[in-house]
């Protein structure tokens, strides 16, 4: 993936996720979760190079990724100042991003979320929360050189943390849920067969990859 640092945040072009057939299966799943919390007009944070089904509108910080969208009305917008009026949309979703914005900014961004929400709008993350077993695997794959360059300059954070962050920019935490398997280091395969194994994938979910959040913005 290409990758650049913009005003402190960590921007990027991913890798082309179809590519690994059982990462590219866990995040359709991951999507279509997302959409069982998504209604009215949806915003999308940071939406790399595949924009959520459901999104309406997108913004993303590093303007190549913008170039072949489609799907959605994207802008190149900075996620820390969103370009868009109070109670603006009723979902904002942001999936597998807030690792890679300076800690000091995030509940700025996540402040923001909560200002172009409407008062009974929804919030949902997707967020990497890595428990040991996923910073051992991880650890093993940038040093082998499996994952190419490691970008994660700013570290992920915990779910402790993730839930304190969202809570401290005015949310209430309506859900949370822990997702991940022991088959994760299988998604950098590239081998078609390896797509065979979403349904074990989804019946070991015992291992903390990423934490999935549904919050909503405190009544004022």
């Amino acid at each position: 993936a290409a990758w650049r640092n913009a005003d402190g945040a960590i921007v990027e072009r991913p890798r082309a996720i179809p590519s690994h057939p059982l990462l590219d299966r866990v995040y359709q799943r991951h999507d279509e979760l997302i959409a069982k919390f998504t209604s009215g007009r949806i915003l999308e944070i940071a939406f790399g190079r595949h924009p959520h089904p459901m999104a309406d509108v997108g913004i993303e910080a590093f303007p190549e990724n913008n170039q072949h969208v489609e799907e959605i009305n994207a802008a190149t917008a900075d996620a820390r100042s969103l370009p868009f009026t109070d109670n603006s949309f009723q979902t904002v979703i942001g999936r597998r991003f807030l690792h890679h914005v300076p800690a000091t900014d995030r509940q700025t961004l996540l402040a923001e979320a909560d200002r172009v929400l409407t008062d009974d709008g929804t919030l949902v993350l997707l967020e990497g929360t890595p428990g040991l077993y996923r910073r051992l695997t991880k650890g093993i794959a940038f040093k082998l050189g499996v994952l190419g360059e490691d970008n994660d300059e700013y570290g992920h954070l915990a779910a402790e943390e993730l839930h304190d962050i969202v809570r401290q920019a005015g949310f209430d935490v309506i859900d949370s849920r822990s997702l991940g398997s022991p088959l994760m280091p299988l998604c950098v395969l590239k081998s078609e067969w390896t797509r065979r194994l979403i349904t074990l994938y989804e019946r070991t979910q015992f291992v903390r990859w990423w934490t999935f959040i549904i919050a909503r913005p405190v009544k004022k």
